[in-house]
């Protein structure tokens, strides 16, 4: 029977180990705990003999009770056995140790002589005392406990002793949950020392489980099952150039140190990780060949586009706008490379271009900013007029509509430059709108009207230079290049045109002559000084020779060019003669004026035949009045 071959091997270790001091403490503990009393203590020899004897007793009974088919132990009543006890150390040695087979079945030993053996008994069945199963606790007997309910209970391998006796069950439940937790704990850190130099349970990393791994294998695991992705390069018009990562050989590596926070938890803390997983993350980095990608990027076509400058253009409502500039495909490649490996350091691999800087240096050099007061310049000439101004004739007009058509656009409509960055006129429709102001206002070269003293209001024909100097003529380029500039400050102005001549006076239907002027007749000899219409001063003077062409007074639209004082008149190299006067008012480029020289008379016929070489000859007194009357530029009218 099992019990009781247990109970055999029990008493074996008691009697043959050598630990039996021990093991019978153990066994004493037992018998103790069912309740028997124990004898008195017998001479160490004879006690042994005595408590052998009684196992066997004890064996007996429980073969008895095995065949007699009923149960051996009960759960709620057991027999006492007598204490085993200790052995002293006046004893005497030592048992020697049990065989590691089986004992014998004891067999009966006489009684020592003198003494005749006991007789076995049975003994008396003990009721159950539960202050003596539990240690400590007194329960009165009144307040018994109830019988528990019937529960599924490990089977008790202990369960018969000798004579049928019970161990009680916190003994054997008590023994197995002493081995189950002793178990638990010698695997607890033989489990523990399995996780030296390894992750714990549930330990993940990136969503990759690497439990159980050491850092190497850890390494190899993730970069299994991360893809190198491909380096993706957007450029500003939105276009992205894609580039396989085998093909510059770039790879993913894992960072020296990456596991360090995970290798360093404690291997004792592995049952806890399998209740609280821990997560990790891993920064890993890449490598590549830059001189592959340098190629990769050299050979691919990102266009030739150039850069292009913003400008002001005019739409279809006629007004100006800026048009902003536009980038090109043009970029420095050390730059993009530079920008891409502090990207991929940060584990980036789409990268917009022009956040690296590579096009800095092919960006258009006038931006959309740089217009917006060229803007409002041109926006100023919807409003912007440019008048010329001819005294009391007429004013000339240039209207916005007219400047807005005289700036130059390109194909694109694109208001177009020069070198210096100036806005560009349609020079020839300015220029041509000078000649028409020039050909309605100018007075030179063209004959005049007046009123003479003698003759009323005649006509005095222009008889060319030198000979006629008086009028007025607008010096057409310069007037045009002041138009020019007028237009590109955007300002609203009133101005004269740029004259080559100049008159004295502008007058209604173009009269440049008016009230203030002087009437030379050289048939009358006779010279009027009017000034606003009055006659302020006259004389007589001699003119030229009249029958000598070469110092005849030639007629014509004259006017006093300058006034000097004391000047010496003619050389006698060129003319043959010197005259100093004292007064000197030219009032032609020929050479002719009015000055004093002393004669015997004047005026009549005298210029017929002894004349002068052209001037007109005046007494020192009216040569005198005269200088200080006239003023320089006055009309001076010289005719028959």
């Amino acid at each position: 029977m099992q019990n009781q071959n247990e109970l055999k091997e029990l008493v074996n270790s008691v009697t043959g180990a050598s630990d039996a001091p021990e093991k019978e403490d153990e066994l004493v503990e037992l018998l103790d705990t069912a309740g028997k009393p124990a004898p008195p203590a017998p001479p160490a020899q004879d006690a042994h003999k005595q408590k052998m004897a009684q196992i066997r007793e004890a064996l007996a009974m429980a073969n008895h009770d095995d065949t007699s088919g009923e149960p051996s132990v009960r759960p709620s009543q057991h027999e006492a056995l007598p204490p085993l006890k200790r052995k002293t150390a006046s004893a005497g040695a030592a048992a020697p140790k049990a065989s590691a087979q089986k004992a014998p079945a004891p067999q009966e030993k006489s009684a020592p002589q003198g003494k005749s053996a006991p007789k076995a008994k049975p003994m008396p069945a003990l009721k159950r005392n539960p202050a003596a199963e539990r240690p400590g606790k007194q329960v009165p007997a009144k307040h018994a406990p109830k019988p528990e309910k019937k529960k599924h209970a490990l089977k008790n391998p202990f369960a018969k002793l000798s004579g049928g006796a019970k161990l009680p069950t916190s003994v054997y439940v008590g023994s197995i949950s002493g081995a189950v937790v002793l178990a638990a704990i010698i695997g607890y850190f033989i489990v523990a020392a399995t996780y030296q130099g390894k992750f714990l349970p549930n330990t993940m990393v990136d969503n990759i489980d690497l439990s159980g791994m050491n850092a190497q294998e850890a390494a190899c695991t993730l970069l299994n099952q991360k893809a190198v992705p491909d380096l993706r390069l957007t450029t500003p018009k939105g276009d992205t150039a894609v580039f396989s990562a085998a093909d510059f050989n770039a790879k993913y590596h894992v960072p020296d140190g990456a596991f360090e926070d995970a290798a360093q938890e404690n291997p004792f803390a592995w049952i806890v990780k399998l209740f609280k997983p821990s997560e990790y993350t891993v920064n890993y980095y890449m490598t590549y060949t830059e001189w592959r990608l340098r190629e990769l990027i050299d050979d691919y076509d990102w266009g030739n586009a150039e850069s292009e400058n913003a400008v002001v253009v005019m739409n279809d409502a006629g007004q100006f706008v800026v048009q902003p500039e536009t980038l090109g495909d043009q970029f420095d490649t050390q730059t993009l490379l530079n920008y891409i490996k502090e990207q991929v350091a940060e584990g980036k691999t789409t990268i917009n271009m022009e956040d690296s800087g590579c096009y800095e240096s092919y960006r258009a050099e006038v931006k959309a900013v740089d217009l917006e007061k060229e803007l409002d310049l041109y926006n100023n000439y919807a409003k912007c007029t440019i008048t010329y101004t001819f005294g009391d004739y007429k004013d000339y007009v240039v209207n916005s509509d007219m400047i807005v058509d005289w700036i130059m656009l390109d194909d694109n409509g694109a208001v177009q430059k020069n070198d210096e960055g100036q806005i560009i006129f349609d020079y020839n429709a300015i220029s041509q709108f000078v000649a028409e102001m020039a050909a309605d206002t100018d007075t030179w070269g063209k004959p005049h009207e007046f009123q003479s003293t003698v003759d009323g209001l005649i006509t005095v024909p222009w008889t060319g230079h030198p000979y006629s100097t008086y009028g007025w003529q607008i010096n057409q380029e310069s007037t045009a290049y002041q138009l020019i500039d007028l237009l590109r400050a955007g300002k609203t102005v009133s101005v004269e045109p740029e004259y080559a001549h100049r008159g004295y006076c502008r007058g209604k239907n173009n009269d440049d002559i008016g009230n203030t002027y002087i009437d030379v007749d050289i048939s009358e000899q006779h010279a009027w000084v009017y000034i606003d219409g009055e006659c302020v001063f006259e004389c007589d003077f001699v003119s030229g020779t009249e029958t000598n062409p070469g110092r005849r007074t030639p007629r014509g639209v004259c006017q006093i060019m300058y006034k000097a004082r004391n000047v010496t008149l003619g050389t006698y190299a060129v003319q043959g003669y010197e005259a100093p006067v004292s007064f000197w008012m030219p009032f032609n480029d020929w050479g002719c004026g009015f000055h004093d020289l002393s004669r015997g008379a004047y005026g009549g016929q005298i210029y017929m035949y002894n004349g002068s070489h052209g001037c007109l000859n005046l007494s020192w007194g009216n040569a005198q009045t005269m200088y200080d009357t006239v003023e320089q530029g006055m009309p001076c009218m010289v005719h028959d």
